[in-house]
């Protein structure tokens, strides 16, 4: 018996993105072609892609000032308090839980332009 179907949704400025088997990937940017238009002069044009492959999602960053990752706290600990950020630099990481993306900055430091992110398992 197969688990649960996985989704990614992603957050930014009050408009949610989802990525799932239906819509297997997604690109973050500053230009209008992306799926998420990040209006930032710190997002590279196309900054990163989301993909679903296997069941996971993988975050690739495709930018010149890298991708922060900071992931909300391990369960047992307050729901909303980060762990340390990560950045990736033309690196791919699997997105686990929920936190937040820094697109060219930290996400920390972004305000309005972090993305919020969380996995979790599709309601039927």
């Amino acid at each position: 018996m197969q688990g649960p179907q996985m989704m990614l949704t992603l957050i930014y400025r009050a408009n949610i993105f989802v990525v799932n088997a239906a819509r297997p990937s997604l690109q973050m940017g500053r230009d209008d072609g992306n799926d998420i238009v990040v209006a930032s002069l710190f997002a590279s044009r196309l900054h990163a892609r989301v993909e679903m492959r296997d069941g996971q999602f993988v975050l690739t960053d495709l930018s010149s000032n890298g991708t922060f990752v900071q992931v909300d706290g391990e369960s047992g600990a307050e729901p909303d308090t980060p762990r340390s950020e990560v950045r990736l630099q033309q690196a791919a990481l699997v997105l686990t839980g929920r936190g937040r993306l820094g697109l060219g900055k930290s996400a920390e430091l972004h305000g309005d332009h972090s993305v919020r992110y969380s996995v979790q398992a599709e309601t039927a």
